[in-house]
């Protein structure tokens, strides 16, 4: 009996002091992801520390050897190169379909005339850096499709991430910007500004893939985590951003 119980306080201990899950996950998912993430440390107890930034750049760093043990990227090839180079264990997974929206605090912007709004306007328009983040190539998409890259280009201000780009626009800084549509339905933005969201038939589907990384082969939680952004509680909190089932 003595050893059964020396036994359940190693195991209690080990628990309570389990390593956090560390996860690198693309900006444009922070708004949604925290919220996720934080329903699942409240239901499980674990603790999971989170690094946002473009996709592009977290993925070198898991190729440089860096101990994430889940990568959330905003595109399928990320993943998918990550796991041809020997870096992931199972297979990718879609967690979302992402969407793009055009956001400006002018009172004077409607929806339906947006593409003139864009045309005629004057002021500087806020994007992710299409060099370095999905988002910004999807954007530059977007305004290919409707021919309006090359008169738009001197108004740029190309920026790090969709989280960089709505601080520009909710500050006033730019007439108007391009973001995820998880930044416009963020509780603390949800009402400031106008957006409209930018057709789906304009650009090829942003599907959101993940991965979970060889180091998670230490730690459960890192697959219990992973499982658990698949699950209908996060589904659930993924629609309420605006993205579309994985």
């Amino acid at each position: 009996m003595k050893w059964l119980s020396i036994g359940l306080l190693a195991a209690i201990s080990a628990a309570c002091h389990a390593a956090p899950v560390l996860v690198a996950a693309a900006s444009n998912v922070e708004p949604a992801l925290s919220q996720i993430v934080a329903r699942f440390a409240e239901e499980t107890g674990a603790e999971v520390k989170v690094s946002y930034g473009p996709a592009i750049t977290l993925a070198a760093q898991v190729a440089g050897g860096a101990p994430f043990e889940l990568y959330l990227s905003a595109n399928e090839e990320y993943p998918r190169r990550l796991k041809a180079q020997g870096y992931c264990l199972g297979e990718p997974r879609v967690y979302a379909i992402g969407a793009v929206v055009l956001w400006t605090m002018d009172s004077g912007f409607h929806r339906d005339g947006w593409l003139d709004w864009l045309r005629n306007g004057s002021g500087k328009i806020a994007l992710p850096n299409p060099e370095t983040t999905i988002y910004g190539q999807t954007i530059l998409y977007i305004l290919n499709h409707y021919q309006l890259a090359e008169l738009l280009r001197p108004r740029f201000v190309k920026v790090r991430d969709v989280g960089r780009t709505a601080e520009l626009v909710i500050s006033g800084k730019v007439a108007g910007g391009f973001v995820s549509k998880s930044e416009v339905m963020r509780p603390d933005f949800r009402d400031k500004g106008r957006w409209v969201e930018i057709p789906a038939a304009s650009y090829p589907p942003i599907r959101q893939s993940m991965i979970l990384l060889k180091p998670a082969a230490g730690n459960p939680q890192a697959r219990q985590l992973f499982d658990y952004l698949l699950s209908p509680q996060a589904r659930k909190v993924w629609r309420a951003f605006g993205y579309g089932d994985g």
